[in-house]
């Protein structure tokens, strides 16, 4: 079991845990006793145990066991928390990363562990003459060639190489659309060569299929293999453009505490999970972003010493950033136990600025009013000063996060303090999207936008406040044509047919896109679109597909700034117009002349009939056989069968026997109307003589 692969996994793994272990235990020293982050602790310690017993590293198992049963101790109030036995957890920390890093190569380490055991389970500090120093003076194998395991790479270079690589993946997907093509082509080779009858050329053909089949086998073995070094050598690459969130972190803590001491605030800054990697391009932008949020919490949401005091708080104020991984991205959490934010100020200055009406403030919920604060131009200071009252902080805030595709979530408590949660893309360089289609335009949104995607029937869209709404899970949610918002052909859809809907999510609100259909999920190369379309709205970036096909990106926050605009659907007018035509009853239009049954068609419907036309008597009995229909409308003199005999074979007909027939013709003698009235027809109505009103009225007498 004691194999360097799985030391390997183990050193990478404890490493996240000792720097959980050291950073909880300089918090503890500065706050004092926590039950939650003992307990962390507790399964940090516990972790590194378990995994060091399984490969038989006996050292770091039995330090790390007395670790766990010193913090379940503390947890359970056996223990107090002294600064002496932090002191010790300290050390033991350090003793246990001196191990882990000579693990792989074997080494025993001069650790005087028996004196750290006891002391740890005495509580007694430890001399200098109890310990030897934790490093040795012979390092660890893989330490001697550091120099040529490194190498100095030129930004500019590094970036060129990554670009390559999503070119060589386009390619990739190129040399797949082929293979498609190619294994097409072989289907129908296949399919040809069965219809040959002459034996010479059937048999030249199967030489040629058998050769082609050995071709398309090459090359499906030659794509896997391409594609694995492809994803193999573009994560190696992307490795070393990742750089740990302490890069920013570092000097943004020095600010933070500065601009504190400043206001004459104090302040305890914690930050977890420092050792999170991100792109470099990506904590460039990054930077900025927490620069504004540490100094919005500071120099509005922490109180001074004495506010906090008269409101029974600690008089340090406290902010946390926590950064952790979930599911293929990165979560930064910033929060402050300060004032938290007052929505009802917040909604004042947004009115006296301009940025809502009266009556839209009104309208706007708590929550919804922490959002304004990202408005551009939004400040709740009455005075402006070196650090704030110009209103852009935030709005670089969520400009920011707009171009890496990232998210905010905002949660405040009067009183209490706030949290801010961003949700962030680990690259720039490649994302998962899903791909579809909208008005026969083939689009992409990346994929931790898209919460569901529904079909639903237009019966399911309800209104509210004048706005077309789709029930998802209990919440009413605005529904926009997508095709509408961004300018493409939008065919009104039929009230009979389930629609494609993609629900998205930012800022914890929802919306509802109406599309054609979607194809699935893909990781994709984002490409910029270049300083000619850099501020094109709804898109923030491109694709570029198998065959060559560019596929634009929707940035989906400019869709939420769409919900009151034309985009709204109209799938439930379509719908009730549908209701109403088929409550009134549906008619079939039997006409060679197009002119006369258009106009026939626009006035029945005009009048709330549901009405479907053939141009024959042919074609009138295959609409017939398809469907039931109240009434029919028919013309005589009609090419391979006339009105009367279309009216006769309707009455032959058990299932269609009772359906009425009105004959509409330009023959008017009285042998004629005899003649439609023997063949079955109600009533018989004159074109020259023709009369929209005695057409309707004679419908409405037969059918209401």
């Amino acid at each position: 079991m004691k194999t360097r692969k799985y030391i390997d996994l183990f050193v990478k793994e404890a490493k996240e845990h000792l720097a959980a272990l050291r950073n909880g235990l300089l918090i503890l020293k500065d706050e004092g006793f926590s039950a939650a982050r003992i307990h962390d602790l507790l399964r940090s310690a516990h972790t590194i145990k378990g995994s060091a017993m399984m490969l038989e590293l006996d050292d770091i198992g039995r330090i790390s066991h007395v670790m766990e049963d010193l913090f379940g101790e503390i947890e359970q109030g056996k223990r107090p928390l002294t600064p002496t036995l932090i002191d010790l957890l300290a050390y033991a920390t350090e003793a246990l990363d001196t191990l882990t890093k000579y693990a792989l190569s074997g080494e025993n380490v001069d650790l005087s562990l028996d004196a750290l055991v006891a002391a740890l389970r005495s509580g007694e500090a430890l001399t200098s003459v109890d310990i030897t120093p934790l490093v040795s003076a012979s390092p660890p194998v893989e330490a001697l060639p550091l120099a040529m395991l490194t190498v100095r790479a030129d930004v500019e270079q590094l970036d060129q190489i990554i670009n390559h690589l999503g070119e060589v993946a386009i390619t990739r997907h190129a040399f797949e659309e082929r293979g498609r093509e190619l294994r097409g082509l072989t289907r129908e080779l296949e399919q040809f060569v069965r219809q040959l009858k002459r034996a010479e050329n059937v048999r030249s053909l199967r030489d040629i299929q058998e050769r082609l089949a050995t071709l398309t086998t090459a090359l499906d073995g030659d794509l896997g293999n391409l594609s694995y070094l492809t994803q193999e050598l573009h994560h190696s690459a992307m490795e070393l453009r990742m750089l740990p969130l302490s890069t920013i972190t570092d000097d943004l803590g020095h600010m933070a505490r500065g601009l504190a001491r400043e206001q004459g605030k104090e302040l305890n800054l914690s930050i977890t999970g420092a050792q999170v990697e991100l792109d470099r391009m990506m904590l460039e932008i990054l930077k900025p972003v927490l620069l504004h949020m540490l100094r919005n919490a500071v120099d509005h949401g922490l109180e001074t010493a004495d506010e906090r005091l008269r409101a029974g708080k600690n008089p340090t104020g406290k902010v946390d950033l926590v950064a952790r991984y979930e599911s293929g991205y990165v979560s930064l959490t910033l929060s402050d136990d300060g004032r938290g934010i007052d929505s009802v100020q917040v909604r004042s200055k947004a009115v006296e600025r301009g940025l809502l009406s009266a009556a839209q403030a009104a309208q706007t919920s708590d929550e919804e009013a922490a959002y304004l604060i990202l408005r551009p131009g939004f400040t709740t200071r009455d005075y402006i000063t070196d650090i704030s009252g110009r209103g852009v902080g935030m709005d670089v805030v969520k400009n920011s996060l707009d171009k890496v595709k990232g998210d905010i979530v905002i949660s405040s408590v009067h009183g209490r303090g706030t949290e801010m949660r961003l949700q962030l893309p680990l690259t720039m360089a490649m994302i998962s999207g899903l791909l579809f289609d909208c008005a026969g335009t083939t689009l992409a949104i990346p994929l931790h936008y898209v919460s569901e995607i529904l079909r639903i029937d237009a019966a399911d869209v309800i209104s509210e406040g004048g706005r077309e709404m789709v029930r998802v899970h209990g919440r009413s949610i605005p529904i926009i044509s997508l095709a509408a918002v961004l300018g493409l052909a939008d065919d009104k859809p039929d009230s009979g047919e389930k629609q494609t809907v993609l629900v998205i999510s930012s800022r914890e609100r929802q919306l509802a896109c109406l599309v054609s259909h979607s194809y699935g999920v893909k990781e994709m190369i984002v490409k910029g679109m270049g300083k000619q379309l850099k501020r094109v709205e709804f898109f923030s970036g491109v694709t570029i597909m198998g065959d060559g096909s560019p596929v634009l990106i929707l940035a989906a926050p400019d869709l939420f700034n769409s919900v009151r605009s034309q985009g709204s659907t109209t799938l439930r007018q379509t719908h009730e117009e549908g209701r109403r035509r088929a409550a009134k009853g549906r008619i079939l239009v039997v006409d060679d002349s197009i002119t006369t049954r258009t106009m026939e068609k626009n006035i029945l419907e005009a009048h709330g009939y549901r009405v479907t036309v053939a141009c024959s008597g042919p074609d009138a009995l295959q609409r017939l056989a398809e469907g039931d229909y109240d009434l029919i409308v028919s013309d005589v003199e009609m090419p391979g069968m006339t009105g009367f005999e279309l009216t006769a074979a309707v009455r032959r007909n058990e299932r269609t026997k009772g359906t009425p027939v009105i004959i509409v013709s330009s023959l008017a003698t009285d042998e004629d109307k005899r003649l439609g009235l023997k063949a079955g027809a109600q009533a018989y109505i004159v074109k020259g003589n023709f009369d929209q009103g005695a057409l309707l009225e004679t419908v409405e007498t037969l059918i209401g």
